[in-house]
């Protein structure tokens, strides 16, 4: 049998390729399945890989081969900042898959950007800028105002109101996506270095409500020019979270709207601060957040006691990160249409349309297969 050719490459590329993905040489060597003593052989330069092991670096590291053969490691900007409430030694500590997708969070940015060059529609530059000394209720005044957010409260749809909702943050000049976030507690992130500001929000079991409310914390950090990996906690003690929380309550639910709503004016004038969870899940309906959210901004008006809000929070906040308990089968159009979003998919599709590119172009943009595209189109006039 023919002895396997050795490439040459440096081996520091490899250092980096694997270091970027946060993985320890034990567990590099595990999921590449070379030996221990093979494994620091290549990362020191002692011995230069086979093809094959090239492969199995580039499958286990997510970077093409082309990359691995860089003469030195590229320059690559590094993760937000750790705004978790965890423990501190769990701090700065992320797994691959949440690596990955803040990663093809800045790809799929950069693709945008593509994309609207070539329709000549450029992104607006984002201007608007907020400071952690200024209260938070007066920027999201602002926002509320700027975006018009008031005449999306009239979509009933949740998942329609979303829709709106981001397309309206992204007209401030922000990428919003939503990615698979299945691990470290995660609900969303910011991205305030890299060509234009972005926004991920945790796709997947997350409902509507929440994305939404994320979606506004996140827009606070972008406001602040201060990314973040969230998970968007209330209990937290972290001063720029608690400003973002603020900031994307007052901006889904404005104090004076609040007060002024007959429910409210009811308990107010017999002081009781009780609630049945059918006046919540109504007041949540109206201003599309979840009950707990309506819950929080009372207590924050004097309008609960700690202690019902502590108990609702004990029965209501179980998170429900990592896959659904009944999982379907991946339907892959679906999936890209809720990554990219509908102002995205449209222009992908307007620029196939008008000849700008070609399937091979619109595949790439799309990140699907030719036989997903027309499921793909269906989606926009559903």
């Amino acid at each position: 049998m023919k002895k396997s050719s050795a490439i040459n490459i440096n081996s520091e590329v490899l250092v980096w390729a694997r270091e970027s993905l946060a993985l320890s040489k034990n567990q590099a060597s595990e999921k590449t399945k070379i030996n221990t003593k093979r494994f620091n052989q290549l990362e020191l330069g002692e011995k230069l890989p086979t093809l094959d092991e090239l492969r199995a670096f580039s499958k286990t590291y997510k970077r093409t081969i082309a990359t691995l053969l860089l003469q030195n490691p590229p320059k690559e900007k590094p993760l937000p900042k750790d705004r978790r409430t965890i423990d501190s030694s769990e701090i700065g500590n992320f797994h691959e898959k949440t690596i990955m997708a803040v990663r093809k969070a800045r790809a799929l940015a950069q693709s945008y950007l593509e994309l609207r060059q070539e329709m000549n529609v450029l992104f607006p530059k984002f201007t608007l800028k907020a400071s952690i000394k200024e209260r938070p209720q007066v920027a999201a005044t602002k926002v509320r105002r700027l975006l018009e957010l008031d005449k999306i409260r009239k979509v009933s749809n949740i998942n329609y109101a979303l829709e709106r909702y981001i397309e309206r943050v992204e007209s401030l000049g922000i990428a919003v996506f939503q990615l698979s976030l299945t691990q470290d507690g995660l609900r969303g992130f910011s991205i305030t270095d890299d060509v234009i500001p972005i926004i991920g929000i945790k796709r997947g079991s997350e409902q509507a409500h929440s994305k939404i409310f994320t979606l506004f914390h996140e827009l606070g950090h972008v406001l602040l020019n201060e990314g973040g990996l969230c998970d968007v906690s209330m209990q937290t003690n972290i001063q720029i979270e608690k400003w973002c929380n603020a900031f994307s309550a007052e901006v889904l639910v404005p104090t004076r709207e609040l007060l002024q709503m007959p429910s409210v004016l009811e308990h107010q004038r017999q002081n009781q601060k009780v609630w049945a969870k059918k006046e919540l899940v109504e007041l949540a309906i109206y201003f599309h957040v979840g009950p707990l959210a309506i819950l929080r901004s009372l207590l924050e008006h004097g309008l609960t006691s700690k202690a019902f809000y502590a108990e609702k929070h004990e029965a209501w906040s179980k998170p429900t990160f990592g896959r659904s308990k009944e999982p379907k089968g991946r339907e892959m159009h679906k999936e890209s249409f809720k990554e990219r979003g509908r102002t995205y998919i449209s222009l992908a599709f307007q620029a196939y349309d008008q000849n700008r590119i070609g399937m091979k172009d619109l595949s790439d943009f799309l990140g699907l297969r030719f036989s997903y595209i027309p499921k793909t189109r269906e989606l926009l006039y559903a």
